[in-house]
């Protein structure tokens, strides 16, 4: 039974399952209400006529993820809605989604025109969908994801992943970079226990030591690194994952709006550069939104990410991780990737 009162290192186990709390909720609720707040008009003055739209303006309907990428950057700095407006349309910023699968829904639904995810999301939901196409997607060092083990778990390589509980997604970024880590070392996925839970509940699990690693990305992957005694197994780049972040929008919208998707797309791309210039800016904006220092500080270390359009290098991408998904039954049926992706450059 636990003990009801706490040594001091009581204490600091404490204050960091409580980061990770944060990174799981607060800081995502922080960001909804950030966002909310900017897509929400003000209430007009007592008796003043309510304000006309805008004259014919075409509108994007834009929802990030939760989790920061450049298409959250951008929606802060105002980049998005100063390139859309050059493009002579106008933005409104939907609530932030936790995951791709709602983001998913919101494009296939009409809710939505464009929104983010992880390339495996994407491909592992749209193995009959072809209405939703990637534009743009993010190219990172590999250093923003990998396995990440507790200190109490001995494990210090992927062998020692053996006879070990990992948490994963389901379909998405954790469970291919599992699996991609066993099939690199030879090691059958029988060998281990793989828990599938959700990012927020992993964190939870994993801060309590219910788990022994956990494969998880970006914010996440640096809350876990922060927990005391933990370890990093593997990155993303030293088992060469191809996973990256992407932006969506639906075949529709950029048959209909082109402008507006090279628009979006250009500011994507300035963002990266803006980043690129000035490297700590992902992790400030985290500390700012209230991610702990030592959890920003291991984001800051983190080379910053590229944005390069959807193009034919991006779908061999796209078909490497179909055929891996493929291969180890992480898939119910075989993923087509052709006609999932759009080069901005033929809008």
């Amino acid at each position: 039974m636990e003990k009801a009162s706490m040594k001091s290192s009581d204490l600091n186990n404490s204050g960091r399952r409580a980061a990770l709390g944060l990174i799981g909720g607060g800081v995502l609720a922080t960001l909804l209400a950030a966002c909310s707040r900017e897509s929400t008009p003000a209430p007009a003055a007592a008796g003043a006529a309510p304000a006309a739209a805008p004259a014919a303006a075409k509108v994007a309907r834009i929802a990030p993820l939760q989790a920061f990428n450049f298409l959250t950057l951008a929606q802060l700095s105002g980049g998005i809605e100063t390139s859309v407006k050059a493009a002579g349309g106008a933005v409104v910023w939907k609530p932030p989604f936790p995951a791709y699968v709602p983001t998913a829904e919101a494009l296939r639904g009409g809710a939505i025109d464009i929104g983010s995810g992880s390339a495996t999301s994407f491909l592992a939901a749209s193995t009959a969908d072809k209405d939703l196409v990637v534009f743009a997607a993010e190219k990172s060092s590999g250093k923003d994801q990998g396995i990440v083990a507790t200190g109490a778990s001995g494990i210090r390589t992927v062998a020692d992943l053996v006879g070990k509980k990992i948490a994963v997604n389901k379909g998405g970024t954790g469970e291919y970079l599992l699996r991609l880590a066993l099939a690199r070392h030879d090691i059958p996925v029988e060998k281990v226990t793989v828990v599938y839970l959700g990012p927020t509940d992993a964190s939870t699990a994993f801060a309590q030591g219910h788990v022994d690693a956990w494969a998880v990305w970006e914010q996440f992957f640096a809350a876990g690194q922060a927990e005391p005694g933990a370890r990093v197994v593997v990155y993303g780049g030293d088992i060469g994952s191809l996973n990256r972040n992407v932006h969506v929008t639906t075949r529709a919208f950029a048959q209909a709006n082109p402008d507006l998707v090279k628009a979006v797309y250009e500011a994507l791309r300035k963002e990266a550069e803006a980043v690129q210039a000035t490297p700590g800016r992902v992790a400030d904006l985290n500390e700012k939104q209230g991610v702990p220092k030592a959890v920003a500080d291991i984001i800051r270390q983190v080379p910053p990410s590229t944005v390069v359009p959807a193009d034919d290098a991006l779908l061999r991408e796209f078909q490497e991780i179909a055929d891996f998904y493929a291969k180890y039954g992480l898939s119910a049926q075989p993923i087509e990737v052709k006609g999932s992706t759009l080069d901005v450059a033929a809008l």
